[in-house]
């Protein structure tokens, strides 16, 4: 078993009265790329939520590299890709490229060589965000999310809209994202994309469970 940098222990969140996840434990191990699967409304976007630091918990804790990590140092060290789009939509792809990469000196070399290039977004920099198609506006997402080389990148249905040809652009982006030691946390309803998973879990009534126990 490889290095463990992010740990989930026997947390418990939801909303008002509701309880969507319960008592919920899960590991990721440095360089993996982990798959979580489940029915609508299941709780993967709560989850996802929560890990990064977006959501409070009720209960648990939320452990990098064995340091428990409160909503800021976890917003510092994950890249979160959304179902909703966190973009401007009224700004340009590359004035909100500008604020996540923090100037453009950084953005310059992420449009040589870097992230932006690999999702092939520099044709579209001027284009503003509410102009774009919906697999356009991912792979903005995407980017973003990118922005100061996270730990550990958490993607909520990142395949949704993307057609084959930008989905194999993306899939590249992150083989060599975890080649360099990156972590994948991602959702997917499609099987082809399970392929990409060292682990396959399945969310069902707030609780977690591994493909080789449903499958």
């Amino acid at each position: 078993m490889g290095k463990i940098i992010y740990q989930v222990i026997n947390i418990t969140a939801g909303y008002g009265k509701k309880t969507v996840l319960e008592n919920l434990s899960l590991e990721l191990e440095k360089g993996s790329c982990t798959i979580v699967i489940g029915a609508n409304g299941c709780g993967k976007s709560t989850l996802f939520s929560v890990m990064a630091g977006i959501k409070k918990v009720r209960s648990g804790q939320l452990l990098i590299e064995g340091k428990v990590a409160g909503a800021k140092e976890l917003q510092r060290l994950i890249g979160y890709v959304p179902q909703d789009s966190p973009l401007f939509p009224e700004l340009t792809v590359k004035d909100n490229l500008l604020l996540w990469y923090g100037g453009k000196k950084v953005l310059q070399e992420e449009l040589e060589g870097g992230i932006i290039e690999k999702l092939g977004l520099q044709e579209m920099l001027k284009k503003r965000v509410n102009t774009l198609s919906g697999g356009m506006l991912r792979r903005v997402c995407i980017g973003c999310a990118m922005a100061g080389n996270p730990s550990v990148l958490i993607m909520d249905e990142p395949g949704a809209a993307l057609d084959i040809e930008c989905k194999e652009i993306l899939y590249g982006c992150l083989r060599a994202y975890r080649e360099e030691g990156g972590t994948v946390l991602m959702s997917s309803h499609e099987k082809t994309d399970w392929e990409m998973g060292d682990v396959v879990y399945l969310l069902r009534e707030g609780k977690l469970y591994r493909k080789e126990e449903f499958w």
